[in-house]
């Protein structure tokens, strides 16, 4: 059956929801840190 209402289908239960949101975060932790990093290592070599 094909859902025509829209919506997201919604994980089927809290652990699930937990993992998904948890695998996102950290992904935007790594983002964050690299570019910290980068900005950081940028910083250091225009002194030079």
């Amino acid at each position: 059956m094909i859902d025509t209402t829209g919506k997201k289908p919604q994980p089927e239960t809290g652990l699930a929801f937990r993992e998904t949101k948890r695998g996102r975060n950290l992904a935007v932790l790594a983002a964050v840190l690299g570019f910290s990093g980068l900005f950081y290592l940028i910083t250091i070599v225009r002194m030079f």
